[in-house]
């Protein structure tokens, strides 16, 4: 019989994944010592919690695509006309940019199958926030679940050294959605 993990391990596992997040992004090829170093647990713990460093990368990325599927799943909740969900998905993405490890902003492609799970769920829902603006005519009728996914990824991580991403990502935001608006 397996018993519940403590709440202290769950602490350490969701610090180490932080950590670990705020390293990688700086330098993917950081040592799984200094993922320990960063979130100030023994080595020991890091291996603990996470077997090898593909199983680390694997956790990050299952946790950022759960994510994702809880604001997906918010938006469409709000039952927002198919191009405010589109817009508001947009937003979001930009502003939790930075807290996601994902295969589309650049993390190594997993395998997980709970991570496959969950990224279809995305596809999915995405895919009827778009079917959502098709049907209430605010989006063009040729407009995919694929196109708001590759424009989000595009705008999620800020370009270096561009000066109040925010600003910057809205516009571009703002040129898609015109583009995507349907014609009247």
């Amino acid at each position: 019989m397996s018993r519940a993990p403590r709440k202290d391990g769950i602490a350490n596992r969701e610090k180490i994944l932080v950590a670990a997040l705020r390293t990688l992004q700086r330098d993917i090829t950081a040592p799984m010592a200094v993922v320990a170093q960063e979130a100030e647990v023994g080595i020991g713990t890091l291996y603990r919690h996470f077997r090898d460093r593909n199983a680390l990368l694997d956790a990050l990325q299952v946790r950022s695509i759960g994510m994702v599927l809880v604001l997906v799943e918010d938006i469409l909740a709000r039952e927002l006309s198919g191009l405010d969900a589109v817009r508001e998905f947009l937003v979001r993405t930009v502003r939790h940019g930075a807290e996601l490890f994902l295969p589309y902003h650049g993390a190594p492609k997993t395998s997980d199958p709970e991570y496959r799970r969950l990224d279809e769920s995305v596809w999915d829902r995405v895919r009827e926030m778009v079917e959502r603006g098709i049907a209430d005519k605010t989006l063009r009728a040729d407009l995919r679940a694929h196109d708001v996914i590759v424009f989000g990824s595009l705008i999620a991580v800020p370009l270096p050294g561009v000066a109040d991403w925010p600003v910057v990502a809205g516009r571009q935001i703002d040129l898609f959605l015109t583009a995507a608006r349907r014609s009247p």
